[in-house]
């Protein structure tokens, strides 16, 4: 079933988002050659005024061809404004069959894992019902065993039941639970619930003392009897994070600076090649997705905190950064320029002789994306408890930052790359992907006039933290939401 839901599901949610980027890029593509073409015409004609105007009928005439095309542009722009948002609400609704998608798939994996556990029980209780099996007094004699004899009706009238039973029928306690347990076993796989099956001992269990007081009788009600007379707990539920990617193992560092305090702590990421960007149905500047090669390289767990950033600003005489009244230590530091990060991670290189900076766009969407492919490391729906951000549903929610690692860690060790701060990186910014370096590097062609940052943050929406999500800064920007994590070369 699980099979079947990864071929099928997302080739059909590919196959319609495919056949709607198709005809909306066409669209959209119609509109844009309408509109170039419009705006030529007009300034043809604005050029014909200006210059070639030789009587005032002539004139005349020109400006109302003008005001003519005027409207035309209009209508065109509108028209290409309502196709742009219906391709945002079909993105997002795209979206959402994702997030459902996942959560779908994400119950399969743990269904399979409990039938998985369900299966091994299921060989251990064979395994220990052949070991507790009694030899039976055929096998224990010398030759060829003897069937059992008959006694005669007289003699069976004569014993009581219980004993007629154990003479006829040797037939240990434990083999009796281990026929009980298969039962339930089996019911389990009949119903699909998840009930967790008792282990068996080796040895039967001891009758109770003669003067112990009996046990006090509860009567469940009538659909848990079968349930509860057998004394089967329900198993656990398992969590949804059973279906999530194992996380992978990493080696976290750091480096002593010359005073002899610890530099931030980095995460050795080993690299490696993953889809970068979104192909969006509006044009936005998030594509096109694109093969990118990563190298081995290092990156903060978390973003660089005001403790850390402090111990710079006073080594070096620099503006300590506003806190905004939240508090300093743990929190990441925010109110610092592009040029201020770029400042203490070089300040890091010359403290411990290794190779600080800023992460390349790439390699922070590769860091953050943790091996996944979804909108957020965790998946495509946002889940609560997982990061602040505007509408994340936190104490913090567009209050302030967190302290950070608040929350959970993604597969790669790393806190906070969805939400809390924004995080400047090493590139400057260009509308989109064409063009972009394919082996991690930062793009730093163009004039540089904005930078960009990544993650989202805490007075920001949740969309804004999906991995591929990109915002464009000006380098002097010191905001109360925007701060940096660093990397380091291996």
């Amino acid at each position: 079933m699980n099979e079947q839901l990864e071929l099928q599901g997302p080739a059909d949610l590919g196959g319609e988002a495919t056949a709607l980027r198709s005809v909306l890029e066409l669209m959209r593509k119609q509109a844009e050659q309408e509109i170039s073409r419009l705006n030529r015409r007009l300034a043809e004609r604005e050029y014909a005024i200006e210059h070639k105007v030789s009587s005032a009928t002539e004139l005349q005439a020109m400006q109302q061809e003008l005001a003519t095309l005027q409207r035309t542009l209009s209508l065109k722009e509108q028209s290409f404004d309502r196709i742009t948002e219906e391709c945002r609400r079909l993105e997002d609704q795209l979206e959402d069959q994702y997030a459902a998608f996942d959560g779908l798939k994400q119950e399969v994996q743990r269904k399979d894992l409990s039938l998985k556990a369900a299966r091994e029980e299921v060989q251990q209780l064979k395994r220990r019902l052949a070991e507790i099996q009694p030899p039976s007094a055929e096998t224990d004699r010398t030759g060829p065993p003897v069937p059992p004899t008959r006694l005669p009706a007289l003699a069976l009238a004569s014993e009581p039941l219980s004993s007629r039973t154990l003479t006829l029928y040797p037939i240990s306690a434990g083999v009796l639970s281990g026929f009980a347990v298969l039962g339930l076993v089996a019911l389990f796989l009949w119903s699909g619930r998840d009930i967790a099956l008792p282990h068996l001992t080796d040895a039967p269990p001891e009758p109770p003392a003669e003067h112990a007081n009996p046990p006090v009788a509860v009567t469940a009600p009538k659909s848990e009897r079968s349930v509860a007379q057998a004394s089967v707990p329900l198993a656990p539920t398992v969590p949804a994070t059973a279906a999530m990617p194992p996380v992978r193992p990493l080696s976290v560092q750091r480096d002593r600076l010359r005073d002899g305090s610890l530099g931030p702590t980095l995460a050795v990421l080993e690299g490696g090649t993953f889809l970068m960007g979104h192909n969006s149905l509006s044009g936005s500047d998030m594509g096109p997705e694109h093969e990118v090669q990563i190298g081995p390289f290092s990156i903060g767990t978390h973003e660089v905190t005001f403790e850390q950033y402090d111990s710079f600003v006073r080594a070096t005489g620099r503006r300590f950064p506003d806190d905004f009244g939240w508090g300093r230590g743990a929190r990441p530091v925010v109110g610092v320029s592009w040029s201020d990060a770029d400042a203490y991670a070089d300040w890091l290189t010359r403290q411990t002789g290794k190779r600080y900076r800023l992460p390349s766009e790439a390699e922070w969407e590769y860091a953050a994306r943790a091996g996944g492919r979804g909108s957020y490391w965790w998946g495509f729906g946002m889940e609560p408890g997982r990061a602040v951000c505007f509408d994340c549903g936190t104490q913090w929610d567009n209050r302030s930052t967190a302290p950070v690692g608040s929350f959970a860690a993604s597969g790669f060790g790393l806190y906070d790359t969805a939400g809390n701060a924004q995080e400047w990186v090493a590139d400057c910014y260009a509308p989109g992907y064409e063009g972009a370096p394919a082996d991690g590097r930062p793009r730093l062609d163009g004039d540089c006039t904005y930078r960009v940052a990544r993650g989202g943050a805490y007075n920001k929406p949740s969309a804004s933290m999906r991995a591929y999500a990109r915002a464009k800064l000006a380098p002097d920007s010191r905001l109360n939401m925007l701060g940096f994590r660093v990397a380091r070369d291996s």
